[in-house]
């Protein structure tokens, strides 16, 4: 099931063609986070990139957020 959820693309942590890439970056972010927050990757319809964010920096819909799909959820 997808979920729509609203991030400012300034907090994006990482941005890749590759969605499997990007996993592997994410991993290493995780490793070298000290919280156990959650990470997730998205998908940009328009630009067809993966964007990797922290799940804590999500925010209403706003002008300055732009809407996207969840497909990997990193815990």
């Amino acid at each position: 099931m997808e979920e729509t959820v609203f991030f400012n693309l300034g907090n994006a942590i990482a941005a890749k063609r590759d969605p499997k890439e990007l996993i592997k970056e994410a991993q290493i972010v995780k490793d070298q986070r000290k919280s156990a927050g959650k990470l997730v990757i998205v998908e940009d319809p328009v630009k067809g990139e993966h964007i990797l964010f922290d799940l804590s920096d999500q925010e209403e819909s706003k002008e300055t957020t732009n809407a996207f799909k969840i497909k990997k959820i990193i815990e």
